[in-house]
């Protein structure tokens, strides 16, 4: 098999502000009043990089300093630009990048404005690189109702614009996603697709919850495999599983290698499980390197390789002419 460089692959699970690059977080953070940046300039690369191991809510402490630098339009058209770039460079052919709106409010910008300058970034990138992107619009789940409902009507607003879906993202433990039924049941009637994250770092029946919310994919879903009647469930439905390896190391609690993760049960079982990245800079990685670890941690087989890459483009929440496309060039790498 060549190299895994070269696969073209997707990346359905990426956040815009746990993927930025470091330089452009500590420049943009230098053009800040020193009021108000959150951390000295020189702590940046530590404040930015969550230990090794650690809790999902330690790990979600470090986006307070990229989400203070993304407060304007050419902030948010930079990161998103540089992001569509650093993944073409690694023959990522599709990727859809997830961000809360309601965040980027701070100086000024509405959340359409926010929305906006994100699809401007995606629209520059796709003029110079070979890659096709959907924007997936998320509200966190321990915020109110009614900003769940506000980022839900902003997804359907923007549906067929370059948003793709509604995500409900954030920590876990206390936040069921049923408490943001009324906006979930929004999207559904609007049209518009849905992933919800759960059993990331802790929860299993968060993952049945979403299911019977109408998730048609599951962000991360470690922890499936200890509620076996929902893991049964999943494999029924074949409902996809959006594995993000590192990011899961990192923050899941039960994982002391990549061999311990339980994606290669999963796909034993019959679950589309795809491969992504969750965050490039909190994690430092690559989907290239997410590919990697996992076929040396699991000694995974070019058939294998295979399957995962084409989960992607079966889930990816994307036009079928777009679908065709990135399954002929999978076809034609291991063709050759």
């Amino acid at each position: 098999m060549k190299s895994l460089h070269a696969l073209p692959k997707t990346d359905l699970h990426v956040h815009l502000d746990g993927s930025m690059r470091l330089e452009t977080v500590i420049e943009l953070a230098c053009a800040l009043p020193a009021d108000q940046r959150l951390v000295p300039l020189a702590s940046i690369p530590d404040a930015v990089r969550p230990p090794e191991r650690c809790s999902l809510e330690e790990y979600l402490r470090a986006f307070s300093i990229t989400v203070s630098v993304l407060q304007t339009q050419h902030a948010l058209e930079r990161a998103t630009y540089e992001l569509c770039a650093d993944a073409a460079a690694e023959n990522v052919a599709y990727m859809e990048i997830r961000f809360g709106p309601l965040l980027h409010t701070e100086q000024g910008l509405t959340p359409r404005a926010v929305v906006e300058a994100v699809l401007s970034g995606v629209r520059q990138a796709r003029a110079d690189y070979a890659i096709a992107v959907g924007i997936i619009l998320a509200a966190l789940k321990n915020e109110s109702t009614e900003r769940s409902m506000e980022v839900a009507q902003l997804a359907a607003q923007f549906a067929g614009k370059g948003v793709v879906a509604f995500d409900l993202a954030g920590p876990e433990q206390g936040f069921s996603p049923r408490l943001h039924r009324e906006a979930i049941e929004f999207v559904h009637a609007a049209g518009v697709h849905l992933t919800l994250h759960a059993g990331e770092g802790c929860c299993p029946e968060h993952i049945r919850e979403a299911l019977d919310l109408g998730a048609e994919r599951i962000g991360h879903g470690v922890y499936l495999y200890q509620n076996p009647k929902t893991e049964e469930r999943v494999a029924e439905t074949g409902i996809p599983l959006e594995v993000c390896p590192t990011s899961n190391l990192q923050i899941s609690g039960v994982l002391d290698t990549y061999a311990d993760h339980p994606l290669k049960r999963y796909l034993d079982l019959g679950i589309p499980v795809t491969l992504n990245t969750d965050n490039r800079l909190m994690s430092a990685t690559s989907m290239t390197q997410e590919y990697e670890r996992i076929v040396e941690a699991f000694s995974l087989t070019g058939d294998t390789v295979r399957t995962l890459a084409e989960n992607g483009v079966r889930a990816a929440f994307v036009e079928r002419e777009v679908k065709a496309a990135l399954q002929k060039s999978i076809t034609a790498f291991f063709a050759a």
